[in-house]
């Protein structure tokens, strides 16, 4: 078992399991759920022409959706094409992620926490948010 004995959940059958990797595994070889990060892992190494500072996001959550979460937070870079999402961590109790945008080199951590906010707002979650917190 993880870290958090057996926290991540499948949607679709209620198994349990200890890591985000195994619970990732069973469901796209149990239910042939394959969770597809284009944005996140292209951020993951970003090389672009333009460097970027990145602000750290830390979200407060409980009932967490692993598979849907890591979608959700795929679509945030659909949503707000000019920001660019890297270590993401999604945890039971908290995510957390760097954000930045190579186009906007005055952004700031209000910039983000308003979008965040704003996203929250406008789509579903896949999780309860308690706090939403921006290094």
């Amino acid at each position: 078992m993880g870290l958090f004995g057996s926290k991540f959940k499948c949607d679709q059958c209620d198994s349990k399991f200890g890591k985000e990797e195994e619970l990732l595994s069973h469901a796209k070889q149990s239910h042939g759920v394959d969770v597809q990060d284009y944005n996140i892992e292209s951020g993951k190494d970003y090389s672009g022409q333009a460097k970027f500072k990145s602000i750290a996001v830390q979200l407060q959550v409980s009932d967490v959706k692993v598979a849907e979460t890591r979608y959700w937070i795929n679509e945030l870079t659909n949503q707000y094409a000019d920001l660019v999402v890297t270590n993401v961590e999604i945890k039971p109790d908290r995510i957390t992620f760097n954000i930045g945008s190579p186009s906007m080199d005055d952004l700031t951590a209000d910039d983000i926490k308003f979008r965040i906010d704003e996203y929250l707002t406008m789509n579903i979650s896949p999780f309860e948010c308690k706090q939403v917190r921006i290094a």
